[in-house]
């Protein structure tokens, strides 16, 4: 068994973030946090504590504009990562 982190790719699709991870896909870019937010703030993803809305998770990240499903997906998962 390995130690080794997964990458963002394989937990996203491992589903730490679920459909939210398809809805990122299918937003237009750039997008910044707070319109995120007010779109997708009571969506929930899964945290090592449970469940948390996406406005939970990105509430210490700086506001900033994303120019990709990537870069979310990057602050999400590192987010949730921080919890553990």
């Amino acid at each position: 068994m390995s130690d080794d982190p997964l990458s963002i790719e394989e937990r996203a699709q491992g589903g730490e973030l679920g459909d939210f991870d398809e809805i990122l896909e299918g937003q237009d870019y750039p997008v910044t946090l707070d319109e995120l937010v007010a779109a997708y703030g009571d969506y929930e993803v899964e945290s090592s504590g449970g469940t948390q809305s996406i406005e939970e998770v990105l509430n210490s990240v700086d506001k900033k504009t994303y120019d990709s499903a990537g870069e979310v997906r990057n602050d999400v998962l590192n987010q949730l990562n921080r919890e553990k």
